[in-house]
């Protein structure tokens, strides 16, 4: 696809609901001062009453010309405008094919991110933490949200950034601009401000926890999270500071807080999130909407303007893009808008600048803060896995249909929360029909779900395995790695598992191979799970903190009380009745090479 610039892409790579091309703009609205402020907001309401939309960005700094009191603090020495707003007709809404196409496109080009550093030291942060907490002691503020900058130079394509950074955080409010005289790359999962059908939400998001691949653990960290104090106290300081915001522009009585401490979970962090909503007031416009909100207050802390004041003291470089807001109007009345973090300005000649940053109150952990702070640049430092789908494997026969599909299903649910892919349980299940229409035998079925949620399913006759019923197993050298995602969630990302069984297979004549982690404890086979009876017909399996998948057959045989969890050891394999299973094939009795 030839696009010229410029152009915006509002993109929605969490649930791939809509992703918006605003290309050929017929105007572009640039805000360079104060002085243009009034003229900008005038232009924009004057396009959408003729039927455009616009698409873009509103700097950080445009804040201080909406606030008489913080005027005065507007810096020099700005890398861009306040505004910058193409005037588009209609956008082109992209299925999820269509987007597929271009992040393949965009990632063909290649790039290369060189030299990244933050701007300031671990020592001067932690003083200026100490800063900032007697600014609060003293009752000036209850909360600064602080940030800094991070320098990198890209070589190669800042597309190819793009679809390289959205395979890895699939944000659900991203967007790519590419303006002409620079590229905003935003990969943001906060909503700053939806209007649509004559309400307006917002969604503050504050508080922010690591993952962990095991899933156990992962699920810990977001219990954690959830129920941590200083976030949620953090998280109800920006739903108020909005409640009061929102109040500007909204009909009496009409604003609601809702989903409060929600968890969202994204493939590097858990943040936590809440609902501010209301009834938009008649008449409301973007400037109405803008001056009411803008910036949001989750960027700024509490009291807003005070805060606005001493970020303003503090920090060494306008914030620009960062912590603005990038998104879209139509003349209708609607409009969606980020709040732009985890975004990169890119410019012309190869110099890029992220930003990260994070709430800070009195009781904060300044150290904390700094880990924080980097935890939330993962997604540009950390490769992105590669491509793959989340996979499932069933039995159908003509008699029972799908074996365990209700298990199958859910399980490849988890996965995609896990992963951030967006899926469609209906289309799975419809996918599965239509792949064994025509079967009249046993079928292995494969059903299979990419990053985008397309779905499909391959269905190939059941045919036997082992010997006698028998898998003669060998035990792998190679231990599993317990901190992979991949070693929890069946995906087509096998070529661990898969190409070591055919490799001991091709050394000792086995069926199966068996898989150890670092500890010596064993963990699972290549495609079977292993569970041990030492003579009392209770089955012994793995835990999952061994580092293993959960089996779906693993789960109905401990669900019904025939196996329990307990660590098993190498000797443990020859010391009972041993036997290999899953869901396609069942259990079936192992023996050594």
């Amino acid at each position: 696809m030839t696009l010229d610039p410029p152009f915006v892409l509002i993109d929605d790579a969490r649930d791939g609901a809509e992703t918006l091309l605003f290309s050929r703009p017929l105007d572009v609205i640039v805000c360079d001062g104060p002085q243009d402020v009034e003229a900008t907001f005038e232009r924009i309401d004057a396009a959408l009453a003729v039927g455009r939309h616009v698409a873009g960005y509103l700097a950080y700094e445009l804040g201080y010309a909406l606030e008489t009191r913080l005027a005065p603090l507007m810096p020099d020495g700005r890398d861009g405008p306040l505004t910058w707003l193409g005037v588009f007709d209609a956008p082109a809404r992209l299925d999820r094919g269509a987007v597929r196409a271009l992040m393949n496109e965009w990632a063909a080009e290649g790039h290369a991110v060189q030299g990244l550093a933050a701007a300031l030291d671990r020592s001067d942060y932690l003083a200026t933490i100490d800063v900032i907490r007697r600014h609060i002691r003293d009752g000036d503020v209850y909360q600064i949200n602080y940030t800094f900058p991070l320098d990198f130079r890209l070589d190669g394509s800042p597309r190819a950034l793009y679809a390289r950074l959205r395979e890895r955080q699939r944000a659900g409010h991203g967007a790519f601009l590419d303006t002409g005289a620079g590229r905003i790359l935003s990969l943001s999962p906060e909503l700053f401000v939806e209007c649509r059908g004559g309400r307006i939400r917002t969604r503050p998001m504050k508080g922010t926890a690591p993952r962990a691949a095991n899933p156990q653990r992962d699920a810990e960290l977001a219990r954690w999270l959830g129920a941590d104090e200083k976030s949620r106290a953090e998280n109800l300081m920006i739903v108020d500071l909005l409640r009061n915001d929102l109040g500007r522009v909204a009909e009496i009585g009409s604003v609601t807080a809702g989903d409060l401490f929600t968890v969202e979970t994204y493939p590097t962090v858990h943040q936590m999130t809440s609902d501010v909503e209301a009834r938009l007031r008649p008449g409301s416009g973007f400037a109405d909407v803008t001056r009411a909100l803008f910036p949001c207050g989750s960027v700024t802390g509490a009291p807003k303007v005070k805060a606005m004041e001493i970020i303003r003291a503090l920090e060494a470089r306008p914030r620009g893009v960062y912590t603005g807001a990038v998104g879209y109007a139509g003349p209708n009345g609607d409009m969606r808008f980020n709040v732009a973090i985890r975004t990169l300005d890119i410019r012309p000649d190869g110099r890029g600048r992220m930003d990260v940053g994070s709430g800070v109150v009195y009781d904060s952990d300044p150290a904390r803060e700094w880990e924080e702070c980097h935890i939330k640049a993962r997604f540009l430092t950390e490769p992105p896995p590669p491509a793959f789908s989340l996979l499932e494997t069933l039995k159908w026969t003509p008699e029972d249909g799908c074996a365990d599909l209700d298990a199958h299903v859910r399980r490849m649910a988890a996965s995609a929360h896990a992963f951030a892919f967006p899926f469609d349980a209906a289309a799975a299940r419809r996918a599965l029909h239509d792949a064994v229409a025509t079967a009249t035998g046993p079928m292995r079925v494969r059903l299979l779900c990419d990053g985008y949620g397309e779905v499909n399913a391959e269905a190939a006759p059941l045919t036997a395995i082992g010997r006698d019923g028998v898998l003669r197993y060998a035990l792998s050298p190679e231990p599993v790695d317990p901190d992979s995602p991949f070693t929890y969630h069946k995906t087509t990302n096998r070529a661990r598992w898969d190409g070591e069984r055919a490799r001991m297979a091709h050394a000792t004549g086995c069926d199966e191979v068996l898989f150890l982690n670092p500890m010596g404890e064993v963990c699972e086979g290549s495609f079977t799970t292993v569970f041990v009876d030492r003579g009392d017909g209770v089955l012994l399996t793995p835990p999952v903190a061994s580092g293993l998948l959960p089996g779906v057959l693993r789960q109905a045989l401990i669900d019904g009380g025939r196996a329990i969890e307990a660590v098993v050891r190498p000797e443990d394999l020859v010391a009972g009745r041993l036997y290999l299973g899953n869901s396609v094939r069942g259990l079936m009795a192992g023996e050594p090479v």
